[in-house]
């Protein structure tokens, strides 16, 4: 007990004689930060410029080789708060040099823009979060991909195989405004009033269409590898021979991705029907591609066909190989050779004759 109490009384005296000790930091304040001044915005702000460059050749059996080369760019401005993304604007835009004409799947409006021609694709505005939860209701107005089949989710801009809108429709893309967004995590939603006009915009006495598409909402897509939707247009549109059309159409679609032996498989089909006043159309299409883990190169084949009722088929079975340089899974920097063969099954009018194209493209 004396050797506990002896040690009790040399703690205390020691704990005495720290509290006498003066405190080294009495009368300092925490530092305050340095002010700094507000860095100005600057229209610059998240600005996306990418440029585009497109050298492809094409031969018939019965034609002459053609030439498009093209040169272009995108321009995307997205306008942000401090805590949001509010909007954005997309312009993509290329000048085109074609010699002769062979009908390349990505090139049917080249038969009437010979020699050197300005061409504008992408021209729209976005307006995000207008009303409800973030992503519920977005506005949309200008030139974009018709909001039916899969289009919308797919940008082929750049590649040969295209979906079917522009044999469906007569045009992939179309002026128009409306709504999109979500429905929960389940599905998307687009509806929207086309001008009906295809490249340019103009009225010629049609009235519009009016469209609408519910799709499988982005979660099927990263968890299941599914992506597909109902889509239903109707009113009146422009031919390629500016007469009015009275359209109707229905559509079904789906893309199924899945991870195969030393790469990624993707099985595409659209279908499409209704009727051309008087006539009952009907299109349908199927792609199956490869591309391997590595992202160098893939392989592709596609069939399509279109039904009018009074003048019959027209039918095409297409295979594409591609070597990559670049190809990022955000499609922000591409850069390919394709060489894609397109033999012609069934023909309305004209041959069925086997069509071949080299395109070199570059996306950066």
């Amino acid at each position: 007990m004396k050797q506990v109490a002896v040690s009790l009384l040399l703690s205390l005296a020691f704990a005495l004689a720290r509290a006498a000790e003066p405190d080294p930091f009495a009368g300092v304040s925490p530092a305050e930060a340095p002010a700094t001044d507000a860095r100005r915005s600057s229209w610059l702000d998240n600005l996306g410029f990418r440029r585009e460059w497109m050298s492809e050749f094409a031969a018939g059996e019965h034609d002459r080789a053609s030439s498009r080369q093209s040169a272009g760019f995108e321009l995307l401005k997205k306008f942000s708060s401090e805590t949001a993304t509010l909007g954005a604007f997309d312009f993509q835009w290329r000048l085109v040099r074609r010699d002769r004409f062979v009908p390349v799947l990505n090139d049917l409006e080249g038969m009437s823009r010979p020699g050197w021609t300005a061409e504008y694709h992408n021209a729209y505005a976005d307006l995000y979060n207008v009303a409800g939860a973030p992503g519920r209701f977005n506005l949309r107005a200008g030139r974009f991909y018709v909001p039916f089949g899969l289009n919308l989710q797919t940008d082929t801009h750049g590649t040969i195989l295209q979906l079917s809108n522009e044999r469906q429709l007569g045009f992939e893309r179309d002026w128009y405004t409306g709504a999109w967004g979500s429905i929960g995590r389940e599905l998307n939603y687009d509806a929207y009033y086309l001008a009906g006009s295809g490249y340019d915009f103009k009225y010629r006495g049609q009235s519009g269409l009016g469209a609408a598409r519910l799709s499988l909402g982005n979660r099927w897509n990263s968890e299941a590898g599914l992506e597909g939707g109902l889509s239903v247009l109707g009113g009146e549109r422009l031919s390629m021979d500016n007469q009015v059309v009275r359209t109707q159409r229905v559509g079904i679609d789906g893309r199924y991705r899945r991870a195969v032996a030393r790469g990624l498989l993707t099985w595409t089909t659209e279908l499409g029907g209704g009727r051309d006043a008087p006539d009952a159309v009907f299109m349908q299409l199927h792609q199956a591609e490869y591309l391997h883990s590595s992202r160098r190169w893939g392989a592709a084949t596609q069939y399509r066909r279109y039904w009018r009722d009074g003048a019959g088929y027209d039918g095409s079975l297409l295979a594409e190989a591609t070597l990559y340089f670049s190809n990022d899974v955000a499609s922000s920097n591409l850069h390919w050779i394709k060489v894609n063969v397109e033999r012609k099954l069934e023909r309305m009018g004209g041959r069925r004759d086997v069509i071949v194209a080299l395109q070199y493209y570059r996306y950066w």
